[in-house]
């Protein structure tokens, strides 16, 4: 049974809302030392219970790990640009128009102009983020969460904005180098809770 269907909205919008957060931008020290402290401890173990033991329990491990670096926060970051900020070849860029053709890609950005005027989002032009970051589909999936659209609404934009090409952005992630896992682990977990989100 699909997760749009298993679990309560707030549920699903606690979770999304994680992911984003953690992907939005490098973790602040708060963010990190929350994710240390085991303050998400009963978070983890409900993601295992919907069946990610084995990604839950590598990212403890990782985050076990970073208590041997001086700086943790600042490997965090590091590992940040490593994987998604430098360009194509070295990163696992998180924008749709990385992945997709010019005729998928017009198709996929005119619906998410739609939703983004429907839901009067701003897209952050202080950072000149464009519409196709993975964090800009997120925050229109919290929204079709929290203005209760449709079960249906919610899986049609997961599978046709978001898998289109979110597993090639993930199977990328995975092949970066850097320092830790942490991002490797969070992109494949993200992947996974949004393709149970629809089955």
């Amino acid at each position: 049974m699909a997760h749009s269907q298993l679990l309560s909205s707030e549920e699903r919008l606690f979770c999304y809302r994680w992911f984003h957060s953690l992907l939005a931008k490098e973790l602040s020290e708060p963010q990190l030392q929350a994710l240390q402290a085991g303050q998400f401890a009963s978070f983890f173990a409900f993601l295992a219970e919907l069946g990610f033991q084995p990604q839950v329990t590598d990212l403890q491990n990782e985050l076990a790990k970073l208590t041997a670096y001086d700086s943790p926060r600042l490997e965090l970051a590091a590992d940040f640009a490593q994987c998604f900020l430098l360009e194509g070849k070295l990163s696992a860029l998180p924008y749709a128009s990385y992945y997709l053709d010019e005729r998928d890609l017009s198709e996929n950005l005119a619906v998410m102009d739609q939703w983004l005027t429907k839901f009067q989002l701003k897209i952050n032009r202080l950072h000149n983020e464009p519409s196709d970051h993975l964090c800009i589909y997120l925050e229109v999936l919290i929204k079709l969460i929290e203005t209760e659209q449709p079960v249906q609404v919610q899986q049609q934009f997961i599978r046709q904005q978001l898998l289109g090409w979110l597993p090639q952005w993930a199977e990328k992630t995975a092949q970066i180098h850097s320092s830790t896992a942490f991002y490797q682990i969070i992109s494949n977990l993200l992947l996974g809770f949004l393709q149970q989100d629809i089955t």
